[in-house]
């Protein structure tokens, strides 16, 4: 099987890691995986180092029809079966290359859960029967493609991928970790509002009542802009802010609570790294997190934008440790037989089989 991935993006996301992650699990079994991306970007300089076939697409707009000839012509040149865009204006793009006369397949992957609007251009995106299947990587994610209209017979859920072996020294690196403190409790993504990196910092100040020599762990590009609210909430001497670290594993390994209280969230694979390494998870119920954190089961969800619910679940595991470890090594199997890279690409194979 010829799959063509196609993506805009000149950066690094979640959204190509989990391009690299997929191409590379499906090469190894046999498939042809090529990446059509911008020149110069990250994607394509880490496909060439696994001698994955990358070829150059620069997509300016939603409805770049320049990129939109080049694309067809690089299906049909190819011999693709399907054509599969991970992000917004790849989407567009790939629809105009259908109707531009592409034979080849065409699935579409949501990532996010932000609501879909209805305008007449975006009723068009998302409701062309030239769209042969949508794959949604949360149950929030299908729900919002649902409620802009399309069919579900057409929405596949397929979870992202973790990589479980980069996790799994993280995990026995824990065993040394000092059970009764002092504890850290970490947030590690990039800053943005939405990412809830402003609510564990007001919930600091309770934990704090209860553990003064506690420390807070934020790591991720962006976090730097932190400093001041920790400062106004009085507590910047228990905030270390790395901002953005390549050694994420082994800053993940020294933390007793991983908390991720976002007021809006995908798939969230940061708590499924977390939970494979062994740290006990505390976040909150919005978007595609409750697929990733059972509450109760693998870990505990709270209410968003909730300071005080979040601090009050912190405050229970840090009190109750057997409570904790029992709950991380749930999660830990639970995210190993779901989450792990061979399972979400036996889920792709098999739609890109049905679909092609």
């Amino acid at each position: 099987m010829i799959v063509l991935n196609v993506t805009e993006a000149p950066g690094w996301s979640g959204g190509t890691n989990q391009m690299l992650l997929t191409s590379r699990e499906l090469t190894r079994r046999g498939h042809k995986m090529i990446l059509a991306c911008p020149e110069g970007s990250v994607l394509a300089e880490r496909a060439t180092k696994h001698s994955l076939p990358v070829r150059s697409l620069n997509i300016r707009e939603d409805y770049d029809l320049p990129a939109a000839w080049k694309l067809a012509r690089m299906a049909r040149e190819e011999g693709a079966s399907i054509v599969h865009a991970h992000h917004p204006r790849a989407h567009a793009v790939a629809l105009i290359a259908r109707l531009l006369g592409s034979r080849s397949k065409l699935l579409v992957t949501r990532r996010v859960i932000f609501p879909i609007r209805t305008n007449p251009f975006s009723a068009l995106k998302y409701r062309a029967p030239l769209i042969d299947r949508f794959i949604a990587v949360c149950h929030a994610a299908a729900d919002e493609l649902a409620k802009a209209g399309v069919p579900r017979s057409r929405i596949s859920v397929i979870p992202s991928a973790v990589e479980i072996s980069r996790w799994e020294e993280a995990r026995k690196a824990r065993a040394s970790l000092p059970p009764q403190g002092p504890f850290r409790i970490g947030l590690i993504g990039h800053y943005a509002v939405f990412k809830g990196h402003e609510v564990l910092l007001e919930a600091a100040k309770e934990i704090l009542a209860a553990f003064p020599d506690a420390r807070f762990v934020l790591a991720g590009r962006g976090t730097e802009e932190l400093r001041g609210k920790a400062e106004s909430l009085g507590i910047a001497a228990q905030v270390d802010i790395l901002g953005p670290r390549d050694d994420v594993p082994d800053i993940v390994s020294k933390l007793h609570i991983f908390a991720m209280p976002s007021l809006q969230e995908g798939i969230a694979t940061a708590l499924m790294e977390a939970q494979v390494a062994g740290v006990p998870c505390v976040a909150s119920r919005v978007g595609g997190i409750p697929d990733v954190l059972v509450d109760g089961e693998t870990g505990l969800l709270v209410e968003p934008r909730n300071p005080k619910a979040l601090a009050d679940a912190i405050l229970r595991l840090l009190r109750n440790p057997s409570e904790a470890q029992a709950l991380a090594k749930r999660g830990c199997e639970r995210v190993k037989s779901l989450f792990a890279l061979p399972a979400v690409a036996d889920r792709l194979e098999a739609l890109y089989k049905e679909v092609g």
